[in-house]
């Protein structure tokens, strides 16, 4: 339909001139578009989008149910407005050039270049008449849960996956330049495939495919990462009192991290709840947690010894934690891993 409207007008098709006509009897009738029903419809729908009613896209609409991801086809000769969403998204670049406009930022996308967007960043897709890219929509949770033993690794990825899932708002994007490889289109399209045709259990065949997508990615290009250029100091400062949480979480205390930072422990606990939403003792708790869920995984530690490493003195204690937070006891928890 983009196509058929760009070859009749010369100009891109309107996202929200492209859902009217997707409404009506005849889709490929554009001279609708100048009727007041179409005129009506435009009015409203860019009075929510300022409004902020429509501004950030919720993943409970454009992600299944049954499913943690969903692929889709980047259109051409469409214009979709400039929008923000509570789930982070995967721009993947198979072939051709794609315009890519981060906050203020912008930037062209190459063949295999794949770029993570975070959850309320503002952002802007249009691809040129010669682009091939799929975007991935992905529940911040499973985007969690696919990055936790990243997220250990005390890296400037880990760095970037942290600051992306405790900010309220990070004004970055991150880039992997993948180049010519021959492997991750391959994997892209069997993924789109799996969707489409919906064989059964092909939502766990996707969750499986998505993380070895994530691995390969970080295993071949991790030393390719561009990362866009930020203009919040106060991100940065908040990125490095995480990354200090995260190399000191077994002794770490809000007082220790506010006198590391030469900054009062009260100042440290507004200025985190601010730029986080979350306490200081919630972060803490959170990573500890991702420590042991990765050691409960990864080594044959007894439950008390993990407690004692993550910084618990009190294994009842821990063990509580860690129910709260994962919904199963420890022990549960690793039998479902796979480890007795």
């Amino acid at each position: 339909m983009g196509l058929a409207y760009f070859q009749e007008t010369g100009h891109y098709l309107d996202f929200i001139d492209l859902v009217f006509l997707q409404r009506q009897e005849n889709p490929y009738d554009f001279s609708t578009l100048s009727s007041t029903a179409a005129l009506e419809h435009k009015k409203d729908l860019l009075s929510k989008l300022e409004s902020g009613y429509l501004k950030i896209l919720q993943e409970q609409t454009f992600i299944s149910d049954d499913t943690n991801a969903e692929i889709l086809h980047l259109p051409r000769y469409v214009d979709i407005e400039e929008h923000r969403h509570d789930f982070f998204e995967i721009v993947c670049t198979i072939g051709g050039t794609c315009l890519h406009r981060v906050e203020e930022n912008r930037v062209f996308m190459h063949q295999g270049d794949v770029t993570i967007i975070p959850p309320n960043v503002r952002h802007h897709l249009l691809a040129e008449p010669d682009c091939i890219s799929l975007t991935i929509k992905i529940r911040k949770s499973t985007f969690d849960s696919a990055f936790s033993v990243l997220m250990r690794s005390n890296t400037l990825l880990s760095a970037y996956f942290s600051q992306t899932l405790y900010s309220r708002h990070y004004p970055n994007s991150l880039t992997f330049h993948c180049g010519q490889d021959k492997f991750l289109p391959e994997l892209l399209l069997y993924m789109l495939a799996q969707q489409f045709e919906k064989k059964r259990y092909y939502n766990y065949v996707l969750d499986g495919l998505m993380t070895t997508f994530f691995s390969y990615l970080v295993q071949n290009f991790e030393d390719t990462i561009e990362l866009a250029n930020g203009n919040n100091a106060m991100n940065e400062r908040m990125t490095a009192i995480e990354n200090y949480m995260r190399q000191n979480y077994q002794t770490a205390t809000l007082t220790s991290t506010a006198k590391h930072f030469f900054i009062s422990p009260a100042y440290l606990s507004t200025m985190i709840k601010k730029q986080t939403g979350q306490t200081f003792s919630g972060i803490l708790q959170k990573i500890k947690m991702e420590h042991a869920a990765g050691l409960l995984k990864e080594t044959d530690m007894k439950v008390e010894q993990i407690c004692d490493n993550v910084g618990y003195q009190d294994t009842t204690q821990f063990i509580r934690t860690f129910k709260k937070h994962y919904g199963t006891t420890p022990r549960r928890f690793r039998n479902k891993c796979g480890r007795s």
